[in-house]
């Protein structure tokens, strides 16, 4: 009977085979595992990676008009506040080219 691979023991094996040096035909073969299967979890957990990278985060846009906002920010500033808390003030004059490299950055 063969034996399953599971995600954690394919994510294991992409690492090794990547600090082994070794090809993937060779470090298949020394580890009787078939290059097929090899390519397969390659594919399948490059696959998840993208979509967890691509899963979308709302975000929450207050304009701070006056001194009435909370403690900290300064008026006529944009506060971004992302769903762990991370709060982000940036002034309402600024580019948009500016706001986007900010909220990549997070």
């Amino acid at each position: 009977m063969r034996s399953r691979i599971t995600p954690a023991a394919a994510r294991s094996l992409m690492e090794r085979q990547q600090m082994s040096g070794l090809s993937v035909q060779s470090f298949c073969s020394q580890e009787f595992l078939s290059p097929v299967t090899f390519y397969y979890w390659r594919k399948r957990l490059r696959s998840v990676e993208s979509q967890e990278a691509s899963v979308l985060v709302p975000v929450c846009f207050e304009k701070v008009l006056g001194t009435d906002g909370p403690s900290g920010v300064v008026p006529g500033s944009l506060e971004l506040t992302y769903p762990n808390g991370v709060r982000l003030l940036v002034p309402v004059r600024s580019e948009v080219s500016l706001i986007r490299e900010l909220v990549m950055m997070l």
